[in-house]
């Protein structure tokens, strides 16, 4: 079996491998962890949101995932098992899972799996048990049924306007959006980010039109890049930013 981790930990302070730790005290010493990231922007759970859609679905069928990004520990937010497409995630019901759109959502119940877990530290002491429990009993039986997450990031379109935000900065300072290649497969006139238009698509980072562009990236979002340079410092653009497209009439 396969758990995966998403945190904003760092590689300081042991957290990373208390959470481990508890992992193998109840998975055994055979299961494979793999380590998504541990470098998530302290609290930003929408960067997280960016990860867990464009990274989990590439692993094999019911492989687990925690996911911690989560500002709120120790609060009355929900923490959740969902299953989506063939995997199981364990996580805070908070902007990381805004772009997916589960199956199956339970809302675990934080007393019954462990009245004493620390109010600062749940990840260790609530969601690494209810991983456990998602993979040793039918999901149907854990917690209760919650009918849709808290977050979405789906973009809004009103007649051939669609309207979307800029969900994820990578590490070269590329922009991507949450519009996704379906919304534009009928042709766009123009899409729109800050001051800038752009009228048509490049299908590489290094292309002679223009030293930056909008693409399509390897996981099918709209991104806007800068070859060899940072497309959200020339321009300012930020998490949540919006951009906006006018498709074909």
């Amino acid at each position: 079996m396969i758990l995966t981790l998403t945190t904003d930990f760092s590689d300081s302070g042991g957290f990373v491998a208390q959470l481990k730790a508890e992992i193998f005290k109840l998975f055994g010493e055979n299961l494979k962890i793999v380590d998504i990231t541990h470098n998530i922007k302290p609290f930003h759970s929408i960067e997280a949101a960016y990860i867990v859609a464009t990274t989990i679905p590439r692993f094999p069928k019911n492989s687990i995932h925690i996911v911690v990004v989560d500002p709120g520990v120790g609060s009355d937010r929900d923490i959740v098992v969902v299953k989506w497409k063939d995997q199981i995630i364990v996580s805070p019901d908070n902007e990381a899972l805004g772009l997916i759109e589960p199956e199956l959502i339970r809302v675990i119940s934080k007393d019954e799996i462990n009245p004493q877990s620390s109010k600062t530290f749940e990840a260790r002491d609530i969601m690494v048990k209810a991983a456990w429990l998602a993979t040793n009993s039918d999901l149907e039986t854990i917690g209760k049924k919650k009918e849709s997450l808290s977050f979405s990031f789906k973009p809004q379109q009103k007649k051939n306007r669609i309207k979307g935000q800029i969900i994820y900065i990578d590490n070269f300072g590329n922009c991507i959006s949450n519009i996704t290649e379906d919304y534009l497969n009928g042709g766009f006139e123009r899409i729109m980010l800050k001051n800038l238009i752009f009228r048509h698509l490049e299908e590489t980072y290094h292309s002679p039109t223009s030293s930056y562009k909008a693409l399509i990236n390897s996981a099918g979002y709209l991104e806007f890049a800068y070859f060899k340079k940072s497309f959200a410092a020339e321009f300012g653009v930020d998490y949540l930013d919006e951009v906006e497209v006018l498709l074909n009439q």
